[in-house]
């Protein structure tokens, strides 16, 4: 066997999230297709990158199975990617003072790749952890008000229904803010068995297939057979209606071999060739953070 070389791509067009997860898909397939055991990423033309394209990068990377080695990057890149923790994640609960380890980035414009619990024994891990995230974001961006009221209520439902369907033990969340074009990107992932998966697990009928089983999460129908399920399947509903009406931001999920997006002007679901699949699920929100008079966060909770 040889040592398959990859080239990762120059830079992400930050205007269409979709264009983050081309580049993803190209190199699984390019990997998946080998028989090769050894990988090299090549990133000597790779000039930009953005938390939609590298955390899922990383997560592959950790659980392809194969052996992958990174060259030829710039300063800037490997400086970037060795802040934000892409060679070793954090596991923040194994930090005995993750206040204290955050606060570092209170000053930075991201928060670093942080795995956190997503097994209902630690939930009140989890949602200190990611209280903690939270609040070095809103002062990292300085808001409050309404669109601070936004960012909280959309961390929590999207991280929320993310670690429920997900049958897995670890979530992860990266997040990248730009100053000048004033919005942060916000990514939010599992390696879990998919919202298809959670709903066969739940005997859902009729749900056959991942476009399906995006639609009905879309729409507030449950993975949980629940009392209370059904509120949660609805803050997915409001959690995307209050990013890309309200705010004007977009949304983007992706699972097994389907993919969901909103903007304020569409609405899109997508099914995967046969030959592309994500073992888990992966949301990616782009949210403006400016001041927005017209913005009303009841609105879209009422």
């Amino acid at each position: 066997m040889c040592t398959m070389e990859i080239l990762m791509p120059k830079s992400i067009n930050d205007a269409h999230i979709g264009d983050a997860f081309n580049y993803l898909f190209r190199i699984i397939l390019r990997m998946e297709e080998s028989d090769d055991e050894d990988f090299v990423w090549n990133f000597k033309n790779t000039s930009f990158v953005t938390p939609f394209f590298i955390l899922p990068l990383m997560l592959y990377r950790d659980k392809c199975g194969k052996n992958v080695s990174c060259i030829n990057m710039s300063d800037s890149i490997r400086t970037y990617l060795d802040a934000i923790n892409f060679y070793h994640v954090i596991m923040a609960d194994e930090i005995v003072d993750f206040h204290g380890y955050m606060e570092a980035y209170s000053n930075k414009k991201y928060i670093p790749i942080i795995c956190f619990p997503s097994c209902k024994p630690k939930d009140d891990i989890k949602n200190n952890i990611l209280s903690v995230a939270e609040n070095i974001m809103v002062r990292q961006l300085g808001i409050e008000g309404e669109i601070r009221k936004a960012l909280s209520y959309m961390l929590a439902e999207t991280i929320d229904n993310i670690t429920e369907h997900s049958d897995c033990d670890k979530g992860y969340i990266f997040a990248q803010y730009y100053p000048t074009k004033k919005y942060i990107d916000i990514c939010i992932a599992d390696n879990g068995i998919s919202i298809l998966g959670s709903y066969i697990k739940a005997k859902k009928d009729g749900i056959t297939n991942d476009v399906e089983a995006l639609k009905n999460a879309g729409t507030g129908v449950s993975t949980k057979n629940l009392p209370e399920a059904e509120n949660r399947g609805y803050g997915i509903t409001t959690c995307k209606n209050m990013l890309s009406k309200g705010l004007k931001g977009k949304y983007f999920l992706l699972s097994g071999q389907a993919f969901h997006s909103m903007t304020e002007y569409e609405t899109v679901y997508v099914g995967l060739p046969d030959n592309i699949k994500w073992d888990g699920t992966i949301v990616a929100l782009r949210i403006p953070y400016s001041e927005n008079s017209n913005f009303n966060f009841y609105k879209y909770i009422g």
